[in-house]
């Protein structure tokens, strides 16, 4: 895609979406049995990404560790907690464990960065509702021929937010009036005129009693990539 627009989704959060569709992978349904403890080093600083996470559906428990070991000593610590070798990943900078544990799938992709620390983002998949994710409807209404690349959905505290992220070859303006239509199904309502109009990308609020939602909308190659945000409070 040759735009320059910047998409409002931190890199974070897009490789938190790359290191949890590991899991969905090879999952099978199994007896229940507890959430398995992961241990991290020690001297690691524990940022949980909300209290509860499903992916595609698929409960989850994933966590942002930040450790000022150097990344060989992160990523050893890690081998011998989980006994598991390196899974071939897409960078040999970002090596990723990917053991299965009972009725749970866990990632672990480490990161050196910048300032000489090391960050490891850690993902337990709980395989036993993968088989019920995959026929659970998505109760939203996607333009026609749109492929759904991820749905993810986090609880924290009183706020829920659910993420969509897809795919379709419609313009920007045929995507944003169905897509429109589906959140003004659930009380959203554009907040204003659009917050970027471009030939190459569109970005629009939304808001209600509801919650509220942001529509991301990148034209370029024929594809339109579409990223749709709701926000809502829990009573």
């Amino acid at each position: 895609m040759s735009s320059s627009f910047t998409l409002p989704l931190a890199p974070f959060t897009l490789r938190v979406l790359l290191l949890s569709t590991f899991p969905c992978v090879l999952m099978s349904a199994a007896a229940a049995s507890p959430w398995p403890e992961l241990m991290h080093p020690r001297d690691a600083r524990i940022e949980p990404i909300g209290e509860q996470v499903r992916l595609n559906g698929v409960p989850m428990r994933i966590a942002r560790v930040l450790s000022p070991a150097p990344t060989a000593v992160v990523l050893s610590h890690y081998q011998q907690v989980l006994g598991a070798q390196v899974a071939p990943a897409p960078s040999r900078d970002a090596p990723v464990l990917a053991p299965a544990r009972g009725d749970f799938f866990i990632t672990v992709t480490i990161t050196p960065q910048p300032d000489g620390n090391t960050e490891a983002l850690s993902s337990i998949a709980d395989s036993r509702a993968a088989r019920e994710a995959g026929s659970r409807p998505l109760g939203f209404n996607l333009p026609a021929g749109s492929e759904l690349l991820s749905d993810m959905e986090s609880v924290d505290g009183p706020l829920t937010s659910r993420q969509l992220v897809l795919i379709n070859a419609h313009g920007l303006r045929l995507n944003l009036s169905q897509l429109s239509a589906s959140l003004a199904a659930r009380g959203l309502h554009p907040a204003g005129p659009p917050l970027a109009d471009r030939a190459d990308a569109l970005v629009q609020a939304f808001g209600g009693a509801s919650g509220e939602a942001q529509l991301v909308l990148v034209r370029g190659d024929g594809t339109t990539h579409a990223i749709l945000t709701l926000l809502s409070r829990r009573p």
